[in-house]
């Protein structure tokens, strides 16, 4: 956080966290000092003195987490929000409208039960600078989102030189029950239970059902006696055959994809207010709502793994500056997965190029093609003919080289769909990278928002006279690149989207 320079305009008065919070931080601080006292507690069994005299560190701890909220305060100036809190080691954090980023509240079933959300305002880049409020009532938290992201037009001569996308600009000094009433929002997506027939196909949902097999595998092994259950289950498999364990194991992964996508995606609405900002709301258990400031949007992510594209759906991310963590963390989904007409249908009413979202890309050449061939036969070629020479001097399996056979097919298919994939746009806003096969994306990103150019080649590129060209921003993942290029058409691609930059080495 920094420091604003000058005088705080428009000074209000400090406001406390939402009492309701006083049933939350001590349990929430018992928890965390609860592994220490139990080990104080071990430790003092079998001492000489009957007083249990570490047991009054449970006061403690609940009135530490009582003082929370005692010592906390916030207030929103004309220009700034500042934050205090702290007893004994006091600490003071402001931060400028001007410099929000995102807003997101979260709110987990304990929160839900009693009507609050946590907020998190955030200032920095990748979400490092933040502002923590935990706890405020969920409409609270909303009004003071929408307080936030909207007076960013009025401290930023820059945004306030922008005309509003939907509707006037809010006076800052609005009440709350005007800032709901005016800041009506414009829904752009609502999650359709249809959608959920995508989670077997997502990475995400295939990494989740293997971590819960995994865990529950765990805990069955050190539960049961002597794997007398592994032992018992292994020949009830065996007995059945391979087709039905696989058919079963298949429907088991596919459940627990569908139940991941239900946790994260449940009730997911996206939503754009009359300043332009962005909101998501989502979650079954823990429900999550971001805000994102639409001037610090710089384009959309379109992801197409295989399974997903094969299944005919796609999904989005906002490519956006102060998303938390890196690649957003979560808090940069526009889409959950869903069909791939409704996700670019979303990606052109919040980008306004439908051209950019589903225009036919340019490909990048016959080098690039033989590159991505080489690259994807050349391993089971070489594999095959280890196996063969095994075959033919060390008496290998001949299975091992038949069944290695198809592996060369299956790598020439992946290489020609790598090149289908790799493709390049450029259009009036925004330029356009797509790249890959089992995980392909589609990045638009605006051609104001990129801040430099880097041209790479690597020795084996050298030698198919190819070139990456790559645009850095402060968004998203910060560089994009646009892969095997011909040298001719990269300083092609330079001189159209940055001619001032070229001219000065020319």
């Amino acid at each position: 956080m920094s420091d604003p320079p000058g005088e705080v305009v428009g000074e209000t008065e400090w406001r406390r966290l939402d009492k309701r919070m006083l049933l939350i931080h001590p349990f929430q601080s018992l928890l965390q000092a609860l592994p220490a006292i139990l080990a104080l507690f071990v430790a003092r069994i079998g001492a000489d003195d009957s007083d249990r005299w570490e047991l009054l560190a449970l006061p403690v701890v609940v009135a530490f987490g009582l003082l929370r909220w005692v010592t906390t305060r916030y207030r929103i100036t004309g220009d700034q929000i500042e934050l205090r809190h702290g007893l004994l080691h006091k600490q003071s954090r402001t931060a400028r409208l001007d410099k929000v980023r995102t807003v997101d509240l979260t709110a987990q079933l304990h929160h839900r039960a009693l009507g609050l959300a946590k907020v998190e305002i955030s200032t920095g880049s990748a979400g490092k600078d933040r502002l923590v409020l935990d706890s405020l009532g969920i409409d609270e938290g909303r009004r003071l989102r929408a307080q936030l992201l909207d007076r960013l037009r009025t401290v930023d001569p820059a945004l306030a030189a922008l005309p509003p996308p939907t509707g006037p600009a809010l006076d800052v000094g609005a009440p709350a029950s005007e800032v709901d009433e005016v800041g009506a929002e414009e829904e752009l997506l609502r999650l359709h239970p249809s959608w959920l027939r995508f989670a077997p196909f997502t990475m995400t949902g295939i990494g989740t059902a293997a971590a819960v097999l995994g865990f529950v595998s765990q805990g069955i092994g050190r539960f049961s006696e002597q794997g007398d259950y592994y032992e018992s289950s292994a020949r009830w498999l065996e007995e059945q055959g391979w087709l039905p364990s696989v058919v079963g194991l298949l429907v088991l992964v596919s459940l627990l994809a569908v139940g991941a996508y239900i946790l994260s995606f449940w009730g997911f609405r996206l939503s754009r207010n009359h300043t332009g900002s962005l909101h998501t709301r989502r979650g079954l258990l823990t429900s999550r709502e971001v805000g994102i400031d639409h001037t610090r949007v710089r384009g959309v992510e379109l992801g197409e793994p295989l399974g997903l594209r094969l299944a005919g759906g796609r999904r989005l991310k906002a490519v956006s500056t102060g998303l938390q963590g890196e690649a957003g963390g979560g808090s940069d989904w526009l889409s959950p997965p869903a069909p791939a007409s409704v996700v670019e249908g979303v990606a052109a009413a919040v980008l306004g190029d439908p051209v950019a979202v589903g225009g036919t890309v340019t490909d990048h050449g016959p080098a690039a093609r033989r590159r991505r061939l080489t690259r994807a036969v050349t391993p089971p070629a070489a594999l095959v003919v280890a196996l063969a020479v095994g075959w033919d001097v060390g008496d290998w399996p001949l299975w091992w080289l038949v069944g290695a056979l198809p592996l060369v097919g299956g790598g020439w298919l992946l290489g020609r769909d790598r090149y289908r994939g790799l493709g390049h746009l450029v259009t009036g806003r925004h330029l356009v990278a797509r790249s890959g096969s089992l995980d392909r994306r589609r990045v638009v990103l605006a051609r104001s928002g990129v801040i430099g150019w880097k041209l790479r080649q690597s020795w084996f590129q050298r030698r198919a006279g190819v070139v990456t060209l790559t645009a850095t921003t402060a968004a998203g993942r910060q560089h994009y690149d646009l892969l095997d290029l011909t040298p001719e058409r990269a300083d092609e691609l330079l001189r159209e989207l940055a001619p001032e930059l070229v001219t000065q080495f020319t």
